[in-house]
């Protein structure tokens, strides 16, 4: 594949996640729904990586983890590098062996996201504060979930747009 074509492709992404995040920004920032608002970020690294596998889906969410980091408030230093990675890995590596890419894969990805996130959150808790921070997550996780019925098609859509099949 030519280094132009890998170039575009990721680009495309860049400019489909930069989309979504402004969604997120402007729209979903002002939502309270069960007292938490929906966070995007881990349902973006496990799409992404039910899509382009266990070398390219950890890429993803290494520079994306890298750029939350950079821009947000987080619970300590590279925690969303981390967290991603290790993420987009474990769902990427269940995407090629259980699942082919579509819906459920996704949903099942999103999922993976989300448990490792909250558990590396509840790790830099207190053992006092772990019920009401898995409490937390499982809310944060129900309110954001709808969304991947925005999130799936856009990125099913570059990956349809940008992949070649030799």
């Amino acid at each position: 594949m030519p280094k132009r074509y890998v170039v575009f492709k990721w680009v495309i992404y860049a400019a489909a996640t930069f989309l979504l995040l402004q969604v997120q920004t402007w729209a979903l920032d002002y939502v309270e729904l069960w007292g938490v608002t929906p966070f995007l970020a881990p349902m973006l690294v496990g799409v992404v990586s039910s899509y382009e596998g266990s070398l390219a889906g950890p890429l993803f969410a290494l520079v994306f983890g890298v750029l939350c980091d950079l821009g947000t408030v987080s619970p300590a230093s590279a925690f969303f590098t981390f967290i991603f990675t290790a993420a987009a890995l474990a769902a990427a590596l269940m995407a090629e062996h259980l699942f082919s890419p579509g819906f459920l894969c996704s949903l099942a990805s999103t999922t993976v996201c989300y448990v490792i996130t909250a558990l590396g959150r509840l790790a830099l808790l207190g053992s006092g504060a772990w019920e009401a921070g898995a409490f937390l997550a499982l809310r944060e996780f129900l309110v954001t979930l709808p969304l991947l019925l925005v999130v799936f098609p856009v990125y099913r859509w570059v990956h349809n747009k940008t992949t070649i099949e030799y």
